[in-house]
């Protein structure tokens, strides 16, 4: 999954890409182009748009053209943000990446088919981005995995949120909802006294340390062996300079040791960086722990939505027939501090085995990730 996350970061697509695109390799370089059918659905966005075609009759003329698609595949086609250059997968944990792909659409035509397909007949229709719904496109149902969507309704005009998959019938009143959420927040929303803030920053420490102890030790081996091949660099420069060594015996070592140094290099990457400032992240996690409900409820649609992903990476899933939630990911940095907290204040007897990843936690503040293994 690392593999993964490193190509979707750099924007390179790393599996098979949608409909309507090819993999084409090229000089060793591999590009995701669009195909004859991508040229074809291209117009499918714009019949949305400019006729305000259904999707039925979308299905019938893309088909009286020779590509036949089905009903369901057709609606995640107008959803899949790929085709506007964009990619979200679940290895991004919630980011939003600008791919390297070749776009099929611009971002505003993509979002106007979007807002198209929000309308409805039954008298609503949703919203893209307002504040009084920050949880769509965040909450899921439970049945069918699926975000839950926003509307308001024309008859007592309150805001509700909505499964679109037939047989669901997920649908539950915004206030209550945010009720619901503001109640799940609060279990790491924490305020601390000096004196548990100092246990817990002394633990905190104490684990990082003790964690990071073989990592340590394997930067400085690999940092070594970096120095080594440097050096041999230099010594070759340097016998090439002399005339002791000829240039098809210098390009052909020089080569060698540059891609020795690749390999090295890459080894090091996956240890990532060394903490300088570790007292600067946990008075960071502190601070965000201490205002975490109060903040999401002053804040915008865009800093909302950003604040519930760097909790909930995956998102929370309603049941409505059980009328409760499920989250099944919780940032470890928050869970951490809110699980040392119960422990060091007496209320749970256990050990806290998991890993704290505070990246995601002070991500808002243009830290650099840190990473504590337990």
């Amino acid at each position: 999954m690392a593999g993964v996350k490193e190509m979707l970061l750099r924007g390179e697509w790393p599996t098979a890409p949608p409909i309507g695109y090819d993999i084409v390799k090229s000089n060793g370089k591999r590009s995701i182009v669009l195909n004859k059918d991508g040229r074809l659905l291209k117009k499918a966005f714009h019949w949305k748009v400019k006729e305000k075609v259904s999707s039925e009759e979308i299905i019938r003329r893309l088909a009286a053209q020779g590509l036949k698609i089905t009903n369901q595949r057709i609606s995640a086609f107008f959803r899949n943000p790929f085709y506007c250059g964009l990619m979200v997968h679940t290895a991004l944990e919630g980011q939003v990446i600008e791919g390297n792909h070749e776009k099929m659409i611009s971002k505003e035509l993509f979002l106007e088919a979007n807002d198209v397909l929000s309308e409805n007949k039954q008298g609503y229709r949703t919203n893209p981005e307002n504040d009084e719904i920050p949880l769509k496109r965040f909450y899921k149902c439970d049945e069918c995995e699926q975000f839950l969507r926003a509307y308001k309704a024309y008859k007592n005009q309150k805001y509700y949120y909505k499964c679109n998959t037939k047989g669901c019938n997920c649908n539950m009143r915004a206030d209550t909802l945010h009720e619901r959420f503001a109640q799940t927040l609060s279990e790491y929303s924490l305020e601390f006294d000096e004196a548990m803030q100092y246990l817990i920053r002394e633990q905190m420490i104490v684990e990082y340390n003790k964690s990071n102890e073989q990592k340590e030790e394997n930067i400085q081996n690999i940092e070594k062996q970096l120095a080594e091949v440097d050096k041999k660099l230099e010594r070759l420069e340097e016998r090439y300079v002399l005339e002791e060594i000829t240039k098809d015996m210098f390009d052909k070592f020089k080569a060698k040791f540059i891609d020795e140094k690749k390999d090295i290099e890459k080894e090091r990457a996956k240890f990532g960086n060394r903490v300088s400032n570790l007292d600067l992240y946990i008075d960071t996690a502190f601070r965000t722990t201490s205002k975490l409900a109060p903040e999401w409820a002053s804040a915008d649609y865009n800093d909302r939505q950003e604040l519930q992903y760097m909790v909930f990476p995956e998102g929370i899933y309603y049941n409505r027939k059980k009328d409760e939630c499920r989250t099944p990911k919780v940032n470890e940095a928050f869970r951490y501090i809110a699980g040392l907290a119960r422990v060091l204040g007496g209320k749970e007897k256990r050990e806290l085995q998991f890993e704290l990843h505070v990246p995601s936690l002070v991500a808002r503040t243009g830290i650099e990730p840190v990473t504590f293994g337990l």
